[in-house]
């Protein structure tokens, strides 16, 4: 058995970026699946691993981390990954460092609440956005949009480095479960980004199998 344990859904897009760095890092590990739907996350068992009962988790030799970015950085060290997706070049990481700082902030936050206000709530009886309630949502997918777009000016990538990274795994995953929220074909510079990722067998993989489960479930 697998020393190494990622709990969290795949659902989760933290839960699939670090799921898909260890694919692609050769990491050997079992993934426990944490259902959220069935309140998983709020058990006693996934709270000792995550006080914090958010996704995912990782749990190394009985060590737990949580926080998607510090289950990559730990598993970086202990395993000593050097490759494309997280380099140890220092000035290559510390770019790739510097966007998964702001990911959370900067990409996550205003695409994951405008998800969650536009679809989610209406879903499970709460309001429907109105065209006034609506904007300052627009407004802030506006800005990551610009944002991102001026990351990926220098040199196509998310991290502003010369190949694919673990940053852009990150990005990818919350693109493609907000895609719903903008006309990709009017961005072509993170359409062409997009599709490159997109294209990537363990990201495609875990994208498929994320869209299998949300047709399950949402219809």
């Amino acid at each position: 058995m697998s020393e190494l344990t990622v709990y969290g859904n795949i659902l989760s897009q933290p839960t699939r970026s670090v799921l898909t760095f260890c694919r692609l890092s050769g990491l050997e590990f079992n993934h426990q699946d944490v259902d959220f739907m069935k309140k998983e996350h709020l058990a006693d068992e996934f709270t000792k691993i995550n006080p914090f009962q958010a996704m995912p988790a990782i749990v190394h030799n009985s060590f737990n981390v949580w926080e998607s970015v510090a289950c990559v950085m730990y598993l970086a060290d202990v395993y000593n990954v050097d490759n494309q997706w997280y380099p140890k070049d220092p000035k290559t990481r510390a770019r790739i460092n510097s966007y998964l700082l702001w990911h959370d902030e900067g990409v996550r936050s205003p695409l994951v609440n405008y998800l969650r206000a536009k679809y989610l709530v209406p879903r499970f009886g709460g309001p429907e956005l109105t065209e006034e309630t609506e904007a300052p949502y627009r407004a802030k997918l506006q800005e990551w949009c610009n944002t991102f777009k001026w990351q990926l000016a220098e040199t196509h990538y998310a991290g502003r480095t010369s190949t694919p990274t673990i940053a852009d795994i990150f990005a990818y995953n919350e693109v493609a479960s907000a895609v719903a929220l903008m006309n990709l074909d009017e961005q072509p510079e993170i359409k062409r980004w997009y599709d490159e990722i997109g294209a990537i067998p363990a990201v495609q993989e875990y994208t498929q199998q994320a869209s299998e489960i949300r047709r399950k479930v949402f219809g």
